[in-house]
């Protein structure tokens, strides 16, 4: 697996301590993804009355048949997310970066994204009808914009970072089009969307601890670096 910060290193993968931490990382990172995302999925398929196109993902969160998967999806995902965000940290502070710069990058990455996960489960915790449950969605929103701006500029000499700088870039888009009245809907549902998939994204293909490299068999570890991330 790439190391976290991007640099160069002596070996060809960095230790097999090292190695595993970072696989240890993307996997929780998957199941915080599956569990987001598939609770969203199953409360939609559970809410026969829910649209895409007036309704907030969150309505789903205070409707009898739907709260409790999208509920209970949000914070689990978060949790898990959480310990991703931990995991990263973890395998950032086992000297493999540049510099001092790109040591406090990082942490400031995985310090964003820690608060990220926090906000997503507040979501869950907090629903549609509880006063934190809007700063709790504007937080997690913003958050991973930053993530997303964080980890690209870090990282901007390589394919990955520079599509990680597109989503910041995308994601503000999405929300500035929806403000001007670009979007044909009137419910924050669509809009909601593509950042979450763009996370999901970013944990399994284009972030710093991929989870497709994470899953790949050990041997191809040994053989060297394959990607760019």
């Amino acid at each position: 697996m790439p190391p976290l910060l991007g640099g160069d290193r002596s070996d060809s993968g960095g230790s097999a301590g090292d190695r595993e931490i970072e696989r240890v990382a993307a996997l929780l990172g998957a199941a915080a993804t599956l569990l987001a995302l598939g609770g969203i999925a199953l409360a939609v398929s559970l809410d026969p009355t829910f649209s895409w196109t007036t309704d907030a993902l969150s309505d789903l969160g205070v409707r009898e048949r739907s709260a409790a998967a999208f509920n209970r999806g949000l914070i689990g995902g978060g949790a898990v997310g959480a310990c991703y965000a931990a995991g990263l940290a973890f395998a950032e502070t086992s000297g493999r970066g540049d510099g001092t710069m790109e040591r406090v990058g990082g942490a400031v990455r995985t310090l964003l994204l820690a608060l990220s996960m926090v906000a997503m489960a507040g979501v869950g915790v907090f629903d549609l009808t509880e006063p934190l449950h809007g700063p709790a969605a504007v937080g997690f929103y913003g958050l991973i914009t930053l993530v997303f701006a964080v980890d690209g500029w870090l990282r901007r000499d390589r394919t990955t970072g520079r599509v990680a700088l597109a989503f910041a870039v995308a994601h503000v888009a999405v929300w500035a089009t929806f403000a001007a009245g670009w979007w044909p809907v009137t419910g924050l549902a669509l809009p909601e969307l593509p950042g979450a998939l763009m996370l999901a994204a970013w944990v399994w293909v284009v972030g710093p601890a991929p989870v497709v490299e994470a899953v790949r068999p050990r041997q191809s570890a040994s053989q060297g670096p394959t990607d760019e991330h």
